[in-house]
């Protein structure tokens, strides 16, 4: 197999299961890692690379699918995400490339014959050789016309736990509105570390009691979901309707509509029933009833059909369903009615997003009347007197009352400089000055963000590179904690930790301001233990991985793989 020829691969990510020899960051190295025994998984040993027999494939193959497969369907399947393993992309390992091996599509079996199958030795290597040579060059879903996996949501590279994918459009888009609406609840586990030499332990008892606590009334609107719907709106408005949003349509979906909705009015009565409907359209709004998206999407096709020759709506339905044909047919066409059909699908996509997005703003502001209660104003009154209990006055750390003393919340906004870095920055206001270096003078785009954080233990793992002198007898401080994101943005755990509450997970090369990945573990100390999500139908499902950090009495055993 020639690596040389895959472009963009790399093999600088050093995995902490492969370790830093090139030869260990391939598919094949991550599948028998995966299928090898317990005592070989956080060890150098080489693994062998021995010709596979049938029974020795059936039970690697057994082993990999236990440690990895957590739920598989017909509609979507959970894996536990090893770390230190990208989603995509031009990678010797990812997890699309993993998936694909073990659950291989029909157009990648075509040339392995009947006989190839799990009866002998020479049927075995030839379909693991056959896959691997076959999934090497792929780099994301569109590269296979029948791929059933589809991403739902991500996992950093280097975080480990619960990752769902589809296996089909309407599934995966069950999933992706879940998180949109933010109906879908994570929870993950972390070890982290004091910043710096300190010995003193992360996330101490002094610590935490010295935060400001605030009622649980605070919590309200990042709960009802209002304070998102509010930063939603105001980046629609600053957009002017052009960034996507929750029911924002492109161009090429927008002819799709058109195009549908016309080959149904051909079938039930020709063009002329877009006048019909135009009529009840008109009927509808002078009985005071509001249009809805649907009648505004047809108002917009019976005004600009207006302005077709039945000639000329016969030859674009011919074109077919690509909006890319379609458009490349008019560039090339001497027909006035024809050459300006892309500015007129410019026009009308411009005009109902922004329908849309009034509406959406409309209906907001409507729920948040409807639900507010009769004495609202007074009780803003009562809460603005209260430090820190205003929706947009929370201090960067704090406690909620009435919840376990070892709880308390990392409030912050984060924010993307896009100029091709790696981090993330945090609000200047919220973060620690030494965590968060070479802060630009014009602010990204910032989104709010909520942390909500457990310690559940406190101690010290061995550090066998440490000198005595610089941490006493080798010895590492750290903490274990349950994170629970209130909101969804790239890296927020690992900044919030790092920049705001000064305590950067083991590991985490990204915030720690080292290159070392840290001696008591290989990997960064962040897990996805838990996903709870509705899903096809409603109902909420809930998966769970294996937690790696495992306590033992006054220590801590970090575990790559479970």
């Amino acid at each position: 197999m020639n690596w040389k020829n895959l472009e963009g691969a790399s093999i600088a990510d050093n995995p902490c299961w492969g370790g830093p020899e090139p030869h260990r960051h391939d598919l094949q190295y991550l599948l028998r890692v995966l299928g090898g025994s317990r005592s070989k998984l956080n060890s150098t040993e080489h693994i062998t690379e021995d010709p596979i027999s049938a029974s020795s494939y059936a039970a690697l193959m057994d082993r990999v699918i236990s440690r990895l497969i957590i739920y598989n369907d017909d509609n979507y399947i959970a894996i536990h995400k090893p770390a230190d393993l990208r989603m995509d992309g031009p990678h010797r390992a990812t997890v699309h490339k993993l998936l694909l091996y073990l659950y291989p599509p029909p157009s990648m079996l075509h040339k392995t014959t009947d006989q190839d199958t799990a009866a002998n030795e020479m049927s075995c290597q030839r379909r693991h050789e056959h896959l691997l040579e076959s999934i090497a060059p792929l780099t994301n879903t569109s590269d296979l016309k029948d791929d059933p996996f589809r991403t739902v949501h991500q996992l950093d590279y280097a975080t480990s736990g619960v990752l769902l994918m589809g296996k089909h459009r309407k599934a995966a888009g069950a999933a992706c509105i879940s998180f949109q609406e933010r109906r879908a609840k994570k929870t993950y586990v972390a070890v982290v570390t004091a910043n710096g030499n300190s010995n003193e332990l992360p996330f101490g008892k002094d610590f935490v009691e010295s935060m400001p606590t605030l009622p649980e009334s605070s919590l309200k609107p990042w709960a009802a979901g209002s304070l998102e719907k509010q930063y939603r709106k105001k980046r629609r408005r600053d957009t002017d309707g052009k960034g996507t949003f929750n029911g924002y349509m492109p161009e090429h979906a927008i002819f799709a509509k058109w195009r549908g909705y016309m080959i149904k009015k051909k079938k039930v009565g020709g063009v002329d029933a877009n006048k019909r409907d135009g009529k009840l359209l008109d009927a509808s709004s002078k009985n005071g009833k509001q249009p809805n998206q649907d009648d505004v999407m047809s108002q917009l096709i019976q005004s600009t059909t207006q302005h077709l020759t039945p000639q000329a709506i016969d030859e674009l339905l011919s074109i077919g369903p690509s909006w890319k044909k379609v458009k490349t047919h008019c560039d090339n066409s001497a027909k006035n009615d024809i050459c300006s059909w892309p500015s007129t699908v410019q026009r009308m996509t411009k005009e109902y997003n922004q329908s849309t997005a009034a509406a959406t703003a409309a209906t907001t502001e409507d729920e948040q009347t409807t639900n507010q209660p009769v004495h609202k104003a007074k009780a803003n009154d009562d809460e603005t007197k209260q430090p820190g209990s205003s929706t947009s006055a929370l201090p960067p750390l704090f406690r909620i009352q009435n919840e376990e003393c070892d709880s308390f919340y990392i409030c912050a906004s984060i924010g993307e400089v896009g100029d091709g870095r790696f981090d993330v920055l945090v609000d200047p206001s919220a973060a620690l000055p030494s965590t968060q270096p070479n802060t630009p003078l014009a602010l990204p785009e910032m989104k709010p963000s909520l942390t909500r954080c457990t310690v559940l233990w406190r101690g010290y793992v061995h550090d066998a590179t440490a000198s005595s002198s610089a941490k006493e007898e080798g010895r590492v401080p750290v903490a274990k904690v349950v994170l629970s994101p209130w909101t969804g943005r790239r890296h927020q755990l690992r900044v919030h930790l790092s920049r705001v509450a000064g305590c950067p997970i083991l590991g985490d090369v990204a915030y720690t301001g080292t290159d070392d990945r840290g001696a008591v573990g290989s990997r960064m100390c962040l897990h996805a233990k838990e996903l709870v999500i509705p899903l096809i139908g409603g109902q909420a499902h809930t998966f769970t991985a294996k937690d790696p950090f495992v306590i033992d009495n006054d220590s801590i055993q970090i575990d790559n793989f479970c």
